[in-house]
């Protein structure tokens, strides 16, 4: 099935844990791995896992070239990270190697959420009300924001920096916060969606073709003071999928096929309101959340597989993804993730136990022991995430509830660090809206 991939070199620039999972594939695929950057081995996992691990900066072309020649690099995986894109694109092309974007595709889809929602007005993909803010806060583009308002940042991701702003004083502080710590100075200003309904849809796309790879929707745990909100699971659902396909997806597709994408994983994200979807976001790259683990194991196709082998020839046969993929996948699927109380981690126990249940394909670990988790609703406070599976939905809630009971995180004065730890009937409860 790899045949003609087997020798070939795959570059991979991310450093993260994400990427280390690129890497044992490659190589499982026959493929020697490089992975570049500018990290110590020690902090990157990817490297660690490598054929051969070279410490260099992503954003010296000059230098990336150098590494290509010298390497005989046949192809380059990016893999999750949006600030890698733009340097991505432009080595690829002096590099005359395949790339699924170009500067302005990531640009659009990946890097820049104003630009974003621009192409959804212009295509007809319902998006959430923009509101004009600049940091000189102009008193008659003031009087025209109807609060509440979400603000973050335009380049931004994993949820950091977004704040909902209940009135003009909370935009302007945290406003100039964002506009002051931003490198290019592009802040988002848009209307606040009151919905506990938030969305991702994930297609793949092969030689022009899209097709519904998966969809999930984000449920959240409250966090210190009962304000911010963290990821608690990601439940691989098919709802409101219909209604999308029929009010969103054409204007969609449309969108895609304007800005030239051939090949890749794309993601929109939005929110659900009265029955009908705001996408606010996109991105083109692989998806943290690696739905591809559960389409492997139900409908038999890896997107991972397919941007490898895309990185070192430029074209995807591994897989059919429109015969292959079903989006409404055939077994009760989330990521769960386990974020933390602020504090010191002191202690972790229980890893073993979990990792050793037929129920959980894969367990991801961000944070370690010394590792100081501060207030913050992004993921940067998750320790965990871990890919389960069941048949059942009464199974499915006591598999997570075990896990959360198995595990054992604590802080340097002895108190537990889980920010919540699961109740069955709480997690039914979840798992029945998800399934409605």
């Amino acid at each position: 099935m790899y045949e003609h991939l087997k020798g070939k070199t795959l570059l991979v620039m991310d450093r993260t844990s994400l990427a280390a999972c690129a890497v044992i594939r490659a190589k499982e695929m026959g493929i020697k791995t490089v992975v570049a950057n500018f990290y110590k081995t020690e902090d990157s996992p990817s490297k660690q896992v490598a054929d051969v691990a070279i410490d260099i900066d992503i954003s010296d072309t000059d230098a990336m070239l150098k590494l290509i020649k010298e390497q005989k690099i046949d192809g380059i995986f990016v893999g999750w990270t949006d600030s890698h894109l733009p340097f991505y694109a432009d080595i690829c092309e002096k590099a005359g190697l395949p790339c699924c974007g170009t500067k302005e595709q990531f640009e659009i889809l990946s890097n820049d959420k104003n630009k974003f929602k621009e192409k959804c007005i212009e295509y007809g993909v319902p998006t959430p009300e923009i509101f004009k803010v600049n940091i000189d806060f102009n008193r008659e583009d003031l009087d025209k924001i109807k609060y509440p308002v979400m603000v973050k940042p335009a380049d931004g991701s994993g949820g950091r920096g977004i704040m909902k702003c209940n009135n003009e004083d909370e935009l302007k502080e945290h406003y100039t916060y964002l506009y002051n710590d931003s490198k290019t100075k592009k802040i988002v200003c848009e209307r606040y969606m009151d919905s506990e309904n938030e969305i991702f849809i994930h297609y793949t796309i092969q030689d022009g073709n899209c097709s519904l790879s998966s969809s999930f929707l984000k449920y959240k745990v409250n966090t210190e003071k009962n304000k911010a909100a963290s990821c608690l699971f990601h439940m691989f659902s098919p709802k409101f999928i219909k209604e999308y396909k029929v009010d969103s997806e054409p204007s969609v597709i449309k969108l895609i096929n304007a800005l030239g994408v051939k090949y890749g994983n794309l993601m929109f994200q939005g929110f659900e309101d009265n029955g009908k979807l705001y996408f606010h976001e996109s991105g083109l790259r692989m998806g943290g959340e690696q739905f591809y683990i559960f389409a492997e194991q139900l409908n038999g196709i890896s997107s991972l597989e397919l941007m490898i082998e895309f990185a070192l020839t430029g074209k995807m046969t591994l897989y059919n993804a429109i015969k292959q993929d079903n989006y409404n996948f055939s077994k009760y699927c989330c990521n769960y993730y386990i974020p933390l109380k602020s504090g010191e981690i002191a202690s972790i126990e229980g890893l073993e136990e979990v990792n050793s249940m037929p129920q959980v394909l894969q367990n991801r670990q961000f944070k370690y022991v010394g590792d100081k988790i501060s207030s913050t609703s992004s993921l940067d406070r998750v320790i965990f995430r871990i890919h389960v599976m069941d048949d059942t939905k009464e199974s499915f809630a006591s598999t997570l509830c075990k896990i959360s009971d198995t595990i054992k995180i604590l802080d340097v004065d002895g108190n537990e660090m889980q920010l919540q730890h699961l109740e069955y009937d709480d997690v039914m409860e979840i798992i029945n809206d998800a399934w409605e």
